[in-house]
């Protein structure tokens, strides 16, 4: 809420090289080839790597090429994808929690001409059950 411009473009930054480097890695690995998991492995960003060990250390990916494409497709892709996408839109979010994305003295015109479509409406449907009740 406080950040400078210049603290959101080095966030912004920061997310566009995080998800750069995700992409890079998913290539290198769909590539395939001799070494494509070290070699994906060292396109991560060394938090990426971090958080890639602690999953091979729980066991729940085996340390091989496949084990690493399906963390980055299922985990570390879509994290930095949402991460982009918060930083890239981050005045827009800004604005709407404090409640200026909706301007109210815009939806005043508005307002009054649904309350005349509404009374317009009420009359008509009057008008019609009265000539419903003379046949």
């Amino acid at each position: 809420m406080t950040a400078t411009p210049e603290e959101l473009a080095d966030r912004q930054r920061e997310a566009r090289h995080d998800l750069e480097a995700t992409e890079k890695a998913a290539a290198i690995l769909h590539r395939g080839g001799a070494n494509a998991y070290d070699k994906a492995l060292r396109a991560l960003l060394p938090d990426s790597r971090d958080w890639w060990q602690e999953y091979v250390e729980e066991g729940e990916y085996p340390a091989t090429a496949e084990g690493l494409a399906d963390f980055i497709r299922d985990h570390l892709e879509p994290l930095c994808r949402s991460m982009e996408s918060e930083v890239r839109h981050q005045e827009a979010i800004k604005v709407q929690i404090l409640g200026e994305g909706l301007q109210v003295h815009r939806l005043e015109k508005l307002n009054r001409y649904e309350t005349h479509l509404d009374r317009r409406f009420e009359r008509t449907l009057a008008m019609l059950l009265k000539l419903r009740e003379f046949r």
